[in-house]
């Protein structure tokens, strides 16, 4: 975008405890989609508000001790089978531990 396509406001600095509100106008956050939620950025240019990009929540998957941990439990059961377990015997109960749980 050229600069001299950009429109530029001055807008005031609202005081709100700690911080400090502005107003942004309609017309402009309608035309970036933006609402509800969004992000601002501190940037070497000034502060940036931009739509909230939608990433997953990140797992216990995505970390990367998470396959060697797995890498692990294989190997272990491989080396040592007489040590595994019938896994019905320590699910038993487990409605009750979960009860009321609600997935993110």
């Amino acid at each position: 975008m050229r600069l001299e396509d950009r429109e530029i406001r001055q807008v005031n600095l609202h005081p709100r405890g700690g911080s400090f509100s502005i107003n942004l106008p309609t017309r402009w956050l309608d035309q970036h989609g933006m609402s509800g939620q969004v992000e601002i950025v501190d940037t070497s240019d000034g502060i940036l508000v931009r739509p909230t990009r939608a990433e997953p929540h990140p797992t216990i998957e995505d970390e990367p001790e998470f396959a060697h941990f797995l890498a692990f439990l294989a190997q272990d059961a491989l080396a040592h089978p007489e040590t595994l377990v019938d896994p019905s015997e320590l699910l038993e109960g487990i409605d009750d531990l979960i009860e009321g749980v609600e997935p993110l």
